[in-house]
């Protein structure tokens, strides 16, 4: 192998990969549900997708969760249960408030949008029954960049701390402004974790996405990034595009598929793509003329639910040369790719004699994630 450079990024000693139990055992995966899950920031959509004036139940980590909209665009988060005697109160995927109010449909109790009682309905009131008493149970809520995230269960860490992105990585996109031009989910037969490490590295790509390889020329070596070669310093010559020659974006033709970004540096149109990881829930891939957005969902040791979406400028869809397909096919096609060797690798780690793998050099970002489970376990451990 050639020598690493002192400066590249790259893992300089063979590191053993997770074991097979973590990816298969029940038990791992309800200790990781509650510690990663539960005590994280979780992904729920787009702040533009929920209506004034609506109201929205999302599973988050097993936990039935209640977005609500006030008239005025104010949004919170409770648990999706009346405290009268623990009906469910949003029973559909979306639902109109009644008259601004949160109705339950059991005993006809009804909540402000701020959570607090409003009215019993007829029942009658005991001496002692204080109606600041008997609001809706808050969850932790953050609108980042439009785009909102709920924690089930209290925890210390503030949103975005010991994780893989920067906070002010997308503020030249105009994030509120984008709205939601496609959105499809399914269901993966793998454990949450093997699509983040496959996610993490690009070994993969010269065997498995030859089309995202045609687009990305350094990916055609299993990189990431210029920066991962071994040879790398500060001074190396590199492209002056991240894409090939005339491409501008991740498109079945490499071209724009509508007008860009006008607030973007120079530096990231020529990136060709920015990539922004929020563990444990959300991916995005940001373009010069749309974004990307893989949200995963956990729904068992070997099961999680994907959602890819595609958020444009309200000006694209109301362009009527714009061509959506041109986005959805491509990134169709690279998350099939991903999501059947994601499968495979699951099946694979059922093999009885497999112990541990081995991290290759370039897989220096899957180290980093492990690192990162390790960091959020030792935390539950301590607690």
């Amino acid at each position: 192998m050639q020598q690493i450079h002192p400066l590249s990024p790259l893992l300089r000693e063979a590191t053993p990969s997770l074991p097979p139990s973590r990816y298969i055992d029940g038990n791992v995966y309800a200790d990781e549900l509650h510690n990663i899950w539960k005590k994280g920031w979780n992904y729920v959509g787009p702040l533009s997708d929920i209506a004034p004036g609506t109201m929205r139940r999302v599973d988050v980590a097993g936990t039935n969760i209640l977005l609500v909209r006030a008239k005025d665009g104010d949004v919170r988060a409770y648990h999706n249960v009346c405290p009268h005697r623990g009906s469910e109160l949003c029973t559909a995927d979306e639902q109109p408030l009644r008259g601004g109010r949160i109705l339950c449909p059991y005993h006809a109790w009804s909540f402000n949008a701020d959570g607090t009682l409003a009215s019993t309905a007829a029942a009658s009131h005991a001496p002692d029954f204080d109606k600041a008493d008997h609001g809706l149970r808050s969850v932790g809520l953050i609108d980042w960049n439009g785009l909102l995230f709920v924690r089930p269960v209290e925890s210390s860490d503030d949103f975005g701390a010991d994780n893989a992105f920067g906070l002010h990585d997308l503020d030249n996109w105009p994030m509120r402004e984008l709205v939601t031009a496609h959105r499809e989910t399914h269901l993966v037969e793998c454990n949450w974790k093997i699509l983040w490490e496959n996610f993490m590295e690009c070994l993969h790509c010269p065997g498995v996405h030859p089309s995202l390889c045609d687009l990305i020329p350094i990916h055609r070596k299993g990189l990431l990034a210029y920066s991962d070669a071994p040879d790398w310093t500060p001074d190396s010559m590199e492209p002056e595009h991240g894409l090939r020659d005339g491409a501008r974006s991740w498109t079945l033709s490499g071209a724009a598929a509508t007008a860009e970004f006008p607030g973007l540096t120079e530096d990231q149109r020529n990136a060709g793509q920015v990539y922004c990881v929020i563990w444990p829930t959300l991916g995005i891939v940001a373009h010069v003329d749309y974004i990307s957005i893989l949200s995963y969902r956990p729904k068992g040791p070997e099961q999680v639910e994907v959602t890819l979406e595609v958020l444009v400028a309200p000006a694209a869809l109301a362009d009527p040369n714009f061509d959506l397909h041109q986005i959805v096919a491509f990134n169709q096609q690279v998350q099939n790719e991903d999501e059947e060797v994601c499968e495979l690798n699951q099946r694979g780690l059922r093999t009885s004699p497999f112990k541990a793998g081995v991290l290759m050099p370039e897989e220096y970002k899957v180290k980093t994630f492990h690192d990162w489970i390790a960091r959020q376990m030792a935390g539950a451990d301590a607690a």
